[in-house]
């Protein structure tokens, strides 16, 4: 799966400005209220972007989280394929739905342009998911080795969808969200996952 995650973790060091090069306890909190072209109101608007990227970054784990537990395809069989199949896609499902429900819990971005990502990743899951479902359909209603066979080549389009999936696509365009993704803890607990989930475990679908 690309994540293409753009932390840019290696940015977040700090340049001390106190005595002798060193930063007190509080100083960066301290500088950022204090400094030039910060004030009140911009922090707040700061910490709303962070507040609202983080619930983001934890709705969109929770994919990452079902991409994990996805068991893999027992081809000896079409019968057997069919029904692991069928698992699968009931995993990616779930967690298509527990992704898109976080998101459309999420408050009113601060950002019309962090709105519109949100929106078009929706748009993006939902549509995946809508197709997963209907794999699953044909293969839970499958029957006869054709049918079978069939049935389980329809599992290709969702897993494919799902691999070329990015899942923070447009952050790294909006220079509010990426600065955001490094504050918030959630984006930086997405970013420690394992970003290549094996979601295909040698399965030839055939």
């Amino acid at each position: 799966m690309t994540m293409a995650l753009g932390l840019g973790l290696a940015g977040c060091g700090q340049d001390g400005r106190g005595q002798q090069g060193t930063v007190q306890p509080g100083a960066e909190q301290q500088q950022r209220a204090e400094g030039p072209g910060m004030t009140e109101r911009e922090i707040r608007h700061e910490d709303a972007i962070t507040t609202w990227t983080d619930g983001y970054c934890a709705a969109t784990t929770e994919l990452v989280t079902a991409f994990s537990a996805m068991p893999a395809i027992d081809p000896s069989t079409p019968e057997q394929a069919s029904r692991t199949s069928s698992e699968l896609l009931g995993v990616m499902i779930g967690g298509l739905d527990r992704t898109v429900g976080g998101l459309d819990q999420l408050e009113p971005a601060p950002l019309a342009e962090a709105e519109t990502v949100k929106n078009e990743a929706v748009a993006t899951f939902t549509g995946i998911r809508d197709r997963a479902v209907g794999a699953k359909q044909q293969l839970d209603a499958a029957s006869g080795e054709e049918a079978h066979r069939a049935a389980i080549t329809a599992v290709r389009a969702p897993l494919e969808d799902v691999g070329k999936l990015n899942l923070l696509a447009g952050f790294d365009e909006i220079p509010a969200l990426r600065d955001a993704m490094v504050r918030a803890p959630s984006c930086q607990k997405l970013a420690a996952e394992d970003s290549s989930p094996k979601i295909d475990n040698g399965q030839s679908g055939g």
